[in-house]
């Protein structure tokens, strides 16, 4: 009777131990919960600032027989809107975006007579529709843009009497060319973005734009034309304008 307590109760001891061993076991390789994989579909708001080069070439119809093509520095800062959609490693979207830029750099036509015309080209305001293709590696986004671009453009020129001689030198001569509007072109791209977390988004990018050709008429005070034997229209400065702008840029994506 005596040996049969023992071994009964030697047998629960042991069941007991290989219950709690595989209950032990079974905690110490238990598989760690997966990764949260970001995505980075959905919209998005933000702005941008930075700044960049303004190229213009100015030709004339050989009033002054002369061209210009100065070229300076400018910051610009503004907001963009866009949508992103993730499949896989890849990525499109589509983006808009409007600026504000500071002035650019000025220059003159006909140096060398006895009249020359100061001229000069501003874009207050300006913006681009781009579309978005890029790769994505975890919270890394490098991407290519490409579309099309605008700017309110404003282009000024004002005649001055450029005789060293003269008792009026410098003094305007009351023939202008000036011309304003808005001008489209294209633009191409490229960036790279970085999230924070599941809502901000950092990055830089790359923009070079090239905007329509402008003309401006060349008029007297009166706004007579000043070409002898041409139409009003046909007596102009033209103005080709292009702008390459880096730029950083933080966005808020929405859930």
């Amino acid at each position: 009777m005596r040996n049969t307590f023992v071994a009964a109760v030697a047998l629960l001891l042991a069941a007991t131990a290989a219950s709690s061993a595989a209950d032990i076991g079974a905690i110490r390789f238990k598989a760690a919960p997966a990764a949260t994989v970001y995505s980075w579909t959905g919209f998005y708001i933000g702005g941008n600032v930075g700044g960049g080069m303004a190229s213009s070439r100015f030709d004339d119809p050989c009033f002054y027989c002369s061209s210009a093509t100065p070229a300076g520095g400018f910051f610009t800062g503004g907001a963009q809107v866009g949508y992103n959609y993730q499949f896989g490693h890849g990525l499109v979207g589509i983006e808009a975006d409007v600026n504000g830029n500071s002035g650019f750099k000025g220059s003159q036509i006909g140096g060398d007579d006895s009249r020359a015309m100061k001229v000069g080209v501003k874009a207050d305001t300006s913006g681009t529709i781009r579309a978005r293709a890029g790769l994505v590696v975890d919270n890394v986004l490098a991407y290519v843009t490409a579309g099309a671009a605008w700017a309110n453009v404003r282009q000024t020129g004002v005649e001055f009497d450029n005789f060293f001689g003269s008792p009026t030198f410098g003094s305007p001569t009351g023939i202008t060319a000036n011309g304003s509007g808005v001008l489209w072109g294209g633009v191409v791209g490229i960036g790279v973005e970085y999230a924070l977390d599941s809502n901000w988004i950092v990055g830089g990018e790359f923009l070079h734009t090239m905007y329509q050709d402008s003309d401006a008429t060349i008029r007297r005070a009166d706004g007579s034309g000043v070409c002898s034997g041409r139409p009003v229209d046909a007596c102009a400065i033209r103005n080709q304008l292009t702008t390459d702008v880096a730029r950083v840029r933080f966005s808020y994506k929405f859930q």
